[in-house]
């Protein structure tokens, strides 16, 4: 399971690592954990579990999540 903190940090490692495709718009990978952040939110859920995502947000997730506990 992802909590909501987790998915938050997985985009702002993201943003931190990846340029946007223009001045408005957010990293790729940032983007598609926004969409999951915002269902989150509006869904008020705390967690969500990987089966639900899809392979791009799995990945996304999972490796801002294995960066950021090397550091």
């Amino acid at each position: 399971m992802y909590s909501i903190t987790d998915v938050e940090q997985a985009i702002n490692y993201w943003r931190e690592r990846q340029a946007s495709t223009d001045d408005f718009s957010i990293c790729p990978r940032g983007g598609v954990l926004a969409d999951v952040y915002g269902s989150m939110i509006f869904h008020q859920q705390e967690f969500v579990e990987p089966r639900s995502l899809t392979p791009e947000q799995n990945e996304a997730l999972s490796l801002a999540l294995a960066q950021k506990e090397l550091f």
